[in-house]
């Protein structure tokens, strides 16, 4: 039940106030009764069962444990973001927020925690990654803080850990394409056309079938992506279709007529199915191509930058470019590109 002590009643304003210590904080509370003799007499009587009643009022929740909270707040969000998002809140909260807070209350999480908790972050990853947790962090106590739970939220309290990492788009060359794909297995020859010529990301071509190809109007459609061995929509979660240029359309024919008919996926397995995430390819294929050609490591993402750079280079429609590489508008290609 609930205690509090140095309870009284104060005037202010001809109006009643309520104040006192109730669970360790202090509160001074508006009774909304104006200070007539008669109601003096009934405050000074019933001061303590009014405070408790108002503070009862004002935290209708008591607080719960954080872990609890947070695994309730991050699935029953889950029908507004894609399943390969939710994957990835879960895989941050049990990865990088629950072992630094799971002991927690909500309301015992204060600044100086969030502060001690970045800082910790910082240790083994850049900011950016840093940031991207604590916004998890922030929404999760947002929601508590809209539930009455808390009244501030700690996070917007403490400074954003700075980016002072830049990201630099390395484009290869087309003698470097050209010496990749001259030494690349045909497999992996395929599949590095298709990302230098298209600018698809690579969860888009491990997500790729043969029922997205159109080889009489030479087009692409582009409706899901794979990770985590999930199949999910695209990043933007719009389907575009995008132009089939001559090499990709050569390289996809001759696979097709290998196996085509044989699996549902273009981009497999020895077992015919699909890799669960692009991590698997840069294992088995990428990194060894590039050192068997010498070529200094780049993440395979680089492989997109490289067909947007090219593309423009050669003094393409940045409006045709945007609308392959799926940007939701011709800015965002600018900003990059």
């Amino acid at each position: 039940s609930t205690q509090g002590d140095n309870m009284g009643y104060k005037i202010r304003g001809n109006k009643l106030y309520v104040s006192g210590t109730v669970d360790g904080k202090f509160y001074r509370l508006a009774t909304g009764k104006e200070a007539t003799a008669l109601n003096i007499k009934w405050i000074k009587k019933n001061h303590r069962d009014v405070l408790l009643k108002l503070v009862n009022k004002e935290k209708p929740k008591r607080s719960q444990m954080f872990s609890e909270y947070a695994i309730q707040s991050i699935e029953s969000n889950a029908y507004s973001v894609k399943e390969s998002t939710q994957y990835g809140y879960k895989t941050m909260l049990n990865r990088n927020i629950l072992p630094y807070f799971k002991h927690y209350r909500i309301d015992e999480i204060m600044p100086s925690d969030i502060r001690a908790w970045q800082t910790k972050l910082l240790q083994t990853m850049n900011p950016m990654s840093a940031k991207n947790i604590r916004i998890l962090l922030g929404k999760i106590l947002d929601e508590a803080r809209m539930d009455r739970i808390i009244d501030s939220n700690p996070v917007s309290l403490v400074k954003s850990p700075r980016n002072t990492i830049v990201t630099e788009i390395t484009p290869f060359t087309m003698d470097e394409i050209n010496i990749l794909l001259k030494n690349a297995d045909k497999w992996m020859q395929t599949f590095l056309t298709v990302a230098f010529f298209t600018g698809m990301r690579s969860g888009e071509l491990i997500g790729l079938k043969w029922e997205d190809l159109d080889f009489n109007s030479n087009k692409i459609h582009v409706s899901r992506s794979i990770s985590q061995g999930r199949e999910s929509s695209t990043k933007t979660g719009k389907m575009r279709i995008i132009d089939m240029l001559a090499p990709v359309k050569d390289v996809l024919q001759r696979k097709y007529r290998e196996n085509g008919l044989k699996y549902e996926y273009i981009f497999t397995s020895r077992k015919g199915k699909p890799y669960r995430q692009h991590s698997a390819v840069v294992s088995k294929y990428w990194k060894p191509l590039l050192k068997r050609c010498t070529i200094a490591y780049r993440v395979l993402y680089n492989t997109r930058h490289t067909f947007a750079t090219l593309m423009l280079t050669n003094g393409e429609d940045i409006l045709w470019v945007s609308q392959m590489l799926g940007h939701s508008n011709v800015s965002t290609t600018m900003k990059y590109y």
